[in-house]
């Protein structure tokens, strides 16, 4: 090689696949046929053909290769004399990325299940804000119609699926499917259930907690895929943790349902109307509201998330006994903190004639688990204020049915059942598991998950009585 002569990658810093790069030299050996060359892995001038080339004729200057056929890989470009193999000059070997597929717009599910709605009462679905445009996308404007189903539901051109529910409930819910044009080009196709129930049956609704974890920052698509799950898992209510204050709003915005954010970093996200919403209980993240039932009834609903400092399953892993480890947890902010929040809930377990739920992270196993003797405090205190633990209620063998809800991507960590739906009042439990769909890939490699978090989700299926 020439110590006189130079050649470098100019743009772009970062190639992907499909880019084409722009390259500078120098020389003190111009010549009409000096070529720039390039070559991929650790293959040689002269060693096969160069994947781009072009004459450099000059002492310096620029010139941009027509790469826009290479793939993910490492290459080096050359600065080649007079039409030959001789080296003048090499770069730095160049890393071509992969390019991030560009999605078409298309709809967050293919089909889901609404609500029940009573017979007779109108209903009202919307679809737009279920159609998903990913980034790098033109901009463009869905339209909606019709293409089968049951005569009493249609669909406006803005996607929302209205229709009166007929006054005797069917054996099946009743039924649409809605094409999806999108003006930038891409369609779709949307199947829509919607259950009639009879007047004055008990409502039934599922709710769970899940942990957005730090925001569903570790998760790319987050928006979609929560939007997903909750459809396609047939959640009506979710009591979210880790929400950075914000993320409780869009979610319900995309469904078409109601929220509350808070700056505790907890919300509520519900298909039902939310009314008499609490501030953040002082010395606690938590937060109530009350959802609006169908037929005139009420429940309360509190979402919460305790201290994870000095977790107490590591002093179990670590060896300590039972009473250190209780002890441990008595003088720990996270028991103080539920004394705080039972404090709070004191009001609504009182009144009985009101089912109360609460669905929360609680950063601790429960008392009602596992052979390790540990009668765990924070689980203890909610028991005797009058809760009901409505997953060991559904499975009172915890060697049969664990639900450990810490963690699906941790699995390095104790396994436990730290996130928890309890309640009080008249529901009775139909239906109670650890929600987790998919295969998630442990830390660090969620970005793809489907799973939006790094925890399981605690879900209940309840009657009101």
């Amino acid at each position: 090689m020439s110590p006189l002569s130079t050649v470098r990658l100019v743009t772009p810093g970062s190639p992907r696949e499909g880019d084409k790069l722009s390259f500078h030299w120098t020389t003190d050996a111009p010549d009409p046929k000096n070529w720039i060359g390039v070559y991929d892995g650790d293959r040689a001038p002269g060693t096969g053909s160069s994947l781009a080339w072009s004459y450099v004729t000059t002492a310096a200057g620029d010139v941009t290769l027509d790469t826009s056929g290479l793939g993910e890989g490492t290459y080096t470009a050359y600065l080649l004399a007079k039409d030959g193999y001789g080296i003048l000059a090499r770069t730095a070997p160049i890393t071509i990325a992969t390019r991030p597929p560009v999605l078409a717009p298309h709809a967050a599910v293919d089909s889901f299940t609404t609500g029940a709605y009573a017979a007779g009462s109108p209903v009202s679905v919307p679809l737009a804000p279920l159609w998903v445009r990913p980034p790098g996308n033109p901009a463009g404007t869905p339209s909606f119609r019709r293409l089968s189903g049951d005569a009493w539901l249609s669909v406006g051109a803005d996607g929302t699926v209205t229709g009166t529910a007929p006054g005797r409930p069917g054996p099946h819910p009743g039924r649409i499917v809605v094409a999806v044009k999108d003006s930038a080009g891409a369609s779709d196709a949307v199947t829509v259930q919607v259950p009639v129930r009879a007047a004055g049956s008990r409502p039934r609704l599922t709710v769970a907690s899940l942990n957005l974890w730090d925001a569903g920052t570790h998760i790319d698509g987050r928006a979609e895929k929560l939007a997903r799950l909750v459809l396609g898992q047939g959640l009506d209510v979710l009591a979210l943790q880790e929400t950075g204050g914000t993320s409780a709003k869009p979610l319900a915005d995309a469904l078409g349902w109601h929220s509350y954010d808070t700056p505790a970093g907890v919300g509520i996200v519900s298909r039902f109307p939310l009314t008499e919403a609490a501030a953040p209980v002082t010395d606690v993240p938590a937060v109530a509201a009350t959802l609006q039932l169908p037929g005139g009834r009420r429940l309360r609903l509190w979402a919460a998330q305790l201290d994870e400092a000095g977790y107490g399953p590591y002093a179990v892993r670590d060896g300590r006994t039972p009473a250190e480890v209780e002890a441990a947890e008595r003088a720990s902010l996270r028991h103080r903190q539920a004394t705080a929040l039972l404090a709070a809930m004191k009001g609504d377990l009182a009144a009985r004639n009101t089912p109360v739920v609460l669905a929360a992270g609680l950063a601790s196993p429960s008392h009602l688990d596992r052979a390790t003797k540990v009668r765990w405090p924070v689980t203890v205190a909610l028991a005797s204020a009058g809760l009901h633990d409505a997953f060991r209620e559904a499975h009172p063998n915890p060697s049969r049915e664990p639900g450990t809800t810490w963690s699906p991507v941790r699995p390095d960590e104790p396994q436990d059942r730290i996130d928890q739906v309890q309640y009080a009042g008249p529901l009775h439990v139909e239906a109670a598991y650890a929600l987790c769909t998919g295969r998630p890939k442990p830390v660090p490699d969620t970005a793809a998950n489907g799973w939006p978090s790094d925890h399981a989700a605690p879900a209940v299926t309840f009657t009101v009585r």
